[in-house]
Formats: C-alpha cells, sequence, structure tokens
C-alpha cells in the first residue's frame, strides 16, 4: 500500500513538474513576442495605402500609409527603405479615433521617396511594437501622356461572399502589374453585420470592419487602395447601435469611412473629408465623387437610417476640378470618375444625379463614369440625356460622343447570397429614388450594351496610351472575361 502511495504522490509531482514547465514556456514565448513585437495587444493591424501627394505637374507623388491599433501610440511611424530590412527614412503621422480603436494616417515625405522605386516599409511605435514588413511601388512621375497603367475597379465588396474576388484580386496584385484598385463604395458591409448568426445579440459592427481590413491587407498594403463612399458606408443600423445613443452618435454619418481612410482631399482643395476628391495618375485624372450627399436631393443628404449629410456642396468644386482637368488634357487625357450610385441602369434613371452630375461629365468630357450599388454588371452605349448616340458595336466606342456608364456592383458581399443561380439580381435599396425591386432579365432601356445579373465580377482597364484602352469585366468565379471593349479616341 505505501508503494501505491508513493507511486501516486510521484505521479502528481510529475504532473505538477510538466504544469510548471507549460507555465514557463508560455511565459518565455510570451515576453520573447513582447521583446521582438513590442505589446502583443496593440501590434498593428489593417496596414493599406492609397495616393498621396502633388508635385508641380499635378501628380499624386508619395502615399499615406494606414493602420489601425487597439490602444493609441505615442507616435505613429513608418520605417522605409529601398532594400528590405534596411529602413534609411522615416515618417511620422497622426491617429484618429471614433469608436473604441484607433486608426493612424502617416503621409511619407514626397521629398525622400525615388519615384518609380519598390520601397519596404513597416508602420507603429518604438514603445509598442511594429508591424511585419510590408512593400510598395512608388508613383511614376514621368510626364508622357503616351504611359500605360492597368487598374483593377469595383463597388460592393464585403466579408461575405467575397472570397473568388479577393482570390482574383490577390492573383492579379502579384503579377505586378496592376497600378491601383478602385473601390466605387459599400465596403466590408459592416453594416449588414447583425443579420449573420452570432451577431443577432453580440456587436459584431466593428470586429467585422476590422475582418475586412485585415482580409485586404494582403494587397491593400502593397497597391494604392482607392475608396469611394457608398450607402453602406453611412452608419451602423443594428438595435446595439439604434438602442445605445454613443454609439449611434459615434457610428453615424460616415464617421467610420472618414475615419479609417486617407484619401487625397487636401491635395485638390475639397474639404469633405474622403467624401470626394481627385488626384493624377500617369496620364489619368481621377475624380472619386460623393454620389450619397452633397448635392440637391441626395438621397442620404439628411438621412440614412441615422441622420447624415452635410458635408461640402460638391457641384462647385467638381466643376472647377474638371476645367483644371480639361485645362491639363494634353497631360492626362483620360478622365475617369468612380462613385457608388449609377445614373443608367436597366430601364431606369437616377434622374437627381443624372442632374446633379451627367452635363458636367458631358461638357468637360468624362470618358468612363465606373459604379457599383446595383449588385450586376451593365455596360451602356455612350448615352447622354437618356439619347443613345449610337449602338453600333464597330463604331460607338470609336471617339465616343458622351460619357460611357459602367456597373460593377457585383464583386461580392452578403447580399449575393445567390449570386451564380440564373436571372438573379439583390438590388433594393429604400433610399432610392426609384426602386430597381421588380427588375427582371430582358428588362432594360435603350442605352443597355451589354449585362450580367448572376455573377460574382470585377472590372480592369488597360489603359495603352493617350488614345486607346482595353476594357474587361472579369467573372471572378471561374477568372473569366464575360465582356470587353476597346476605346479610342483622338485628342
Amino acid at each position: 500500500m505505501e508503494e501505491l502511495y508513493r507511486d501516486i504522490n510521484n505521479l502528481k509531482l510529475y504532473i505538477i513538474l510538466i504544469y510548471i514547465m507549460y507555465i514557463f514556456i508560455c511565459f518565455f514565448l510570451f515576453f520573447q513576442n513582447v521583446l521582438v513585437n513590442g505589446n502583443t495587444q496593440n501590434n498593428p493591424t489593417q496596414v493599406h495605402i492609397a495616393l498621396a501627394g502633388k508635385n508641380y505637374y499635378g501628380l499624386a507623388n508619395t502615399m499615406a500609409i494606414s493602420w489601425s491599433t487597439i490602444n493609441d501610440t505615442q507616435t505613429h511611424l513608418i520605417k522605409y527603405g529601398i532594400s528590405p530590412g534596411n529602413y534609411t527614412s522615416i515618417s511620422n503621422g497622426h491617429s484618429q479615433q471614433y469608436y473604441e480603436t484607433f486608426h493612424h494616417h502617416t503621409v511619407l515625405s514626397s521629398s525622400l521617396l525615388q519615384p518609380n522605386t519598390r520601397y519596404y516599409y513597416k508602420v507603429g511605435d518604438e514603445i509598442e511594437g511594429y508591424s511585419k514588413e510590408f512593400s510598395f511601388l512608388s508613383p511614376n512621375l514621368i510626364q508622357d501622356p503616351n504611359q500605360s497603367s492597368t487598374f483593377l475597379v469595383f463597388g460592393d465588396l464585403g466579408v461575405w461572399y467575397s472570397e473568388d474576388t479577393m482570390s482574383y484580386i490577390n492573383k492579379e496584385v502579384n503579377t505586378g502589374e496592376i497600378d491601383l484598385i478602385l473601390h466605387a463604395g459599400d465596403i466590408s458591409y459592416a453594416d449588414d453585420s447583425f443579420l449573420h448568426l452570432g451577431c443577432i445579440t453580440h456587436f459584431c459592427y466593428e470586429s467585422t470592419y476590422d475582418n475586412y481590413m485585415n482580409i485586404i491587407e494582403e494587397w491593400a498594403s502593397k497597391i494604392p487602395y482607392m475608396t469611394a463612399p457608398g450607402n453602406h458606408e453611412a452608419d451602423c443600423h443594428d438595435v446595439a447601435c439604434l438602442t445605445d445613443p454613443i454609439r449611434r452618435d459615434k457610428l453615424s454619418n460616415f464617421t467610420a469611412y472618414n475615419t479609417r481612410f486617407r484619401m487625397p482631399s487636401e491635395e485638390c482643395n475639397s474639404n469633405a473629408l474622403n467624401m470626394h476628391y481627385s488626384f493624377n495618375y500617369k496620364n489619368i485624372h481621377f475624380i472619386a465623387i460623393d454620389s450619397e450627399t452633397g448635392y440637391p436631393n441626395a438621397p442620404l443628404e439628411k438621412r440614412y437610417i441615422l441622420p447624415c449629410g452635410g458635408f461640402q456642396e460638391q457641384l462647385k468644386w467638381l466643376e472647377e476640378d474638371l476645367m483644371t482637368a480639361n485645362a491639363n488634357h494634353e497631360e492626362q487625357p483620360w478622365i475617369f470618375v468612380y462613385g457608388h450610385r449609377p445614373i443608367y441602369q436597366g430601364n431606369n434613371i437616377d434622374v437627381n444625379l443624372q442632374s446633379a452630375m451627367e452635363e458636367l461629365f458631358y461638357k468637360y468630357n468624362v470618358d468612363i463614369y465606373f459604379t457599383g450599388h446595383v449588385h450586376s454588371y451593365e455596360r451602356t452605349w455612350p448615352t447622354y440625356q437618356g439619347e443613345v448616340l449610337s449602338t453600333d458595336p464597330n463604331t460607338a466606342y470609336i471617339n465616343p460622343l458622351s460619357t460611357i456608364y459602367l456597373i460593377l456592383g457585383g464583386a461580392g458581399n452578403d447580399e449575393m447570397k445567390d449570386a451564380n443561380i440564373p436571372d438573379f439580381i439583390n438590388v433594393y435599396d429604400p433610399t432610392d429614388e426609384f426602386s430597381y425591386k421588380n427588375y427582371s432579365k430582358g428588362d432594360y432601356g435603350p442605352w443597355s450594351a451589354s449585362v450580367d445579373l448572376h455573377h460574382f465580377g470585377i472590372g480592369k482597364v488597360n489603359v495603352i496610351n493617350s488614345t486607346t484602352l482595353k476594357f474587361d469585366y472579369i467573372q471572378t468565379s471561374i477568372d473569366q472575361v464575360y465582356d470587353s471593349i476597346v476605346i479610342q479616341k483622338n485628342n
């Protein structure tokens, strides 16, 4: 019996020793990680970049780099250099908070960047620690109207049902051929999070937004990610927000969108945060518009679910910007606008957006208006005031007489759960002046040249030179081009 007790006690001692060793190893690994990376609870996440700055010729000449932390940090540093792990320059920025986490933005000093050069960087703070290493290619500042460039464009991309598009974007970015990514509104679908299992009783708005930003970090940390606001950026409208005055105040009126991103508004005299802005990249003038607020009868000027609006009225700014773009047409012969809501879709016209924007597009030679909002694809013939100017596939896009309208709202989100099923379209929005709810296959206006109603997809634009570009609409689930056009013009 004594031997049995002795064996039991030895076993207990053995178990205790194993447990102590386990605790020691855990503490060792934890403190080792702290020594290397700083406070593990406050490491930078959600790294993404955007074009910034403006040189003498009006070209974007640097990068804004953004990231998030749980707690604030004393500094908001970017260490960067032209070889991996060798950081010869440093820039400091600022942080913002709108709810609980902190969002950091640092614009790199343009004087420290060589153009068209691969830079390696990490973000963070000396005390709290740094991120892993990322890299980007600095802007090309050559004044040549015949430069080529390639970018991806889409709207309505979220956490759910987006795997195919995320995979396609990663593949394209990894080729090294993509210069920019344009997102025409509806980013993450955090405001829909309460509709999902586990989020009905648990507040998921912020965690969903964070999850989306972490998912896209793989490509948004490499390629400038340029955004425009959509209706899903307006507010948080689940029960946890509507019943809590603090959340209701902090998560309304595009606050999350305007805090998480840093677009080049200051550089173009826009006083509307990230709501509308413009920039020059190579031989293209890009304009991001706010289709939600900032013009007469804008759908969200006063309210979505919660009150919103009150940003700078953008039409005067837009006309002045377009006048400048036309004066510089020899350097930037292409003018592209992207915003969330379409003017033409199916057999419908958004008369308020048309009244505000279309005449400016026509007068100042906007080549293409890229949109989302409708979770499908549609390409128009050159159209003005509801009149189709040409439907000849051989000549319509040669010196087109007006703007071409492209809807690219099927990138992938939780409202597309039935995508890839024939005749599916999910486009209802109670804030619309008119509703697409009864839209059905075959119900198109005369402007409609090509439609894909029920697949995930995004656009790819290859600007070949000053007079020619190729546009492809890609169904991302099968990585297949569904529709293409070549636009040719005399400048």
